[in-house]
């Protein structure tokens, strides 16, 4: 699980790690984003990202929060843009089609007592989605 205060509290490294972990794993999903991809798109040392997070399963598991939360998020208005909802719902198609234990095991981790209603939420999102 992440730590609060990693997220709250993050350096500039750190924020530019983030932004690039969450483009990669939007574009490729956990099995083809590497954590050389992730340094090189945000200018760092590999070791950097080793540094602030130590692995690539700890990078996936912040991503998919900051994509379910921005989901989740009530304030998000209903008319969103689709070009908005483009890469989380692709992500979201993939990991539970291609990467389902892993993407299963990180709710788990995330939501421990209520991660199955999450997944339900989830599909029930896609389906939205698709609308559109």
């Amino acid at each position: 699980l992440v730590p609060r205060n990693m997220i709250t509290r993050i350096s500039k490294t750190e924020g530019k790690i983030l932004n690039c972990a969450n483009e990669v794993f939007l574009l490729y999903g956990y099995h083809a984003a590497t954590l050389q991809q992730i340094a090189i798109q945000a200018g760092v040392n590999k070791s950097a990202v080793h540094y602030y997070f130590r692995s690539k399963d700890r990078l996936y598991v912040i991503v998919v929060k900051k994509v379910l939360d921005n989901i989740f998020d009530t304030k998000v208005k209903i008319h969103t843009n689709q070009k908005k909802i483009e890469k989380p719902t692709w992500f979201l198609i993939t990991e539970l089609y291609n990467n389902k234990n892993l993407f299963e095991k990180t709710l788990k981790e995330l939501y421990p007592n209520d991660w199955n209603k999450k997944l339900n939420d989830i599909n029930k999102w896609l389906e939205f989605a698709a609308v559109f």
